[in-house]
């Protein structure tokens, strides 16, 4: 399973698991699969089996969302020797409280020897995340031409900051060690339920060294420090610009009929956007 992973995401394995060997894996991983959904957009139940996950990513051709892809790297540097742990995490729990612990699966990578008993911060489920996994240590991390934030939030507690000029966004996580399990029931409810983020709007997200790539139903925003505002949106125009992107930027492995069902969900997601965005601008101009 090891060889088949490696040869997935265009690395030869570590001769020992170091940081430069994380670094290297890490960076393979997030540009060879990108942060998706389709399958729940598709009606089809994600499952943390790690046989399941490996079919999926790894043999289908496809990412995943926080779980499949965190489960999927963890076995991986397992498999590998690096001494790795899934831990609980929150994204937006800084805005929203408490309830939103157990919305993501990070890992901790920790490094003993020469490297001080260091821990690092490895995570391929954040879509506009770091491509290199971050120390676990207060600071600002530069990874290509985006910048991270780490810092403690007392005890056993952290908070990563996404670069806020690509979005206002932070996920918090606590060391101790969690089973795989443990989150099987959160990433039920996040696939399924009506109210669920993953459930409303189609998403694909890629960062790449210099640039980051976000779809969201019909729209697909570049964040790119080159642009003068720091971005550039467009609408996808048709069904075959929309699977061009899914399996050429995208690098997804996707038939024609799912293509084609995914079209119709984020064509509909875009058209109920626009009315929202309409009424919303009704109701302002009314005041």
């Amino acid at each position: 399973m090891l060889a088949a992973y490696l040869e997935r995401v265009g690395v030869t394995a570590p001769r020992r698991p170091t940081l430069h060997a994380l670094r290297r894996v890490h960076r393979a991983h997030v540009g060879a699969m990108p942060y998706e959904n389709l399958d729940i957009q598709l009606g089809r139940p994600i499952s943390l089996d790690p046989d399941a996950l490996f079919r999926k990513l790894v043999e289908r051709g496809r990412g995943g969302y926080c779980y499949e892809h965190n489960g999927v790297l963890a076995l991986a540097l397992e498999a590998m020797g690096f001494d790795v742990r899934r831990v609980l995490g929150g994204v937006a729990r800084e805005t929203e409280g408490d309830k939103n612990w157990w919305n993501h699966m990070p890992l901790v990578v920790r490094f003993d020897g020469k490297h001080g008993g260091t821990e690092y911060l490895a995570d391929a489920g954040i879509g506009t995340g770091f491509r290199d996994p971050l120390p676990i240590r207060n600071g600002s991390y530069r990874v290509g031409a985006f910048n991270f934030g780490m810092w403690s939030l007392g005890g056993d507690t952290w908070r990563c900051s996404i670069d806020p000029r690509v979005s206002n966004l932070t996920f918090d996580f606590r060391l101790p060690a969690r089973r795989p399990e443990e989150f099987a029931d959160r990433c039920r409810e996040l696939s399924t339920s009506p109210e669920s983020p993953f459930v409303k709007t189609l998403t694909v997200q890629n960062p790449r060294e210099d640039d980051m790539w976000v779809l969201r139903a019909r729209t697909l925003t570049v964040y790119d420090p080159r642009q003068p505002d720091f971005k550039t949106v467009r609408v996808v125009e048709d069904a075959d610009a929309f699977a061009t992107l899914l399996r050429g930027r995208f690098n997804l492995t996707l038939a024609d009929d799912e293509v084609a069902a995914l079209w119709a969900k984020a064509a509909a997601q875009h058209e109920q956007k626009l009315a929202e965005d309409a009424t919303a601008e009704a109701l302002e101009g009314a005041v």
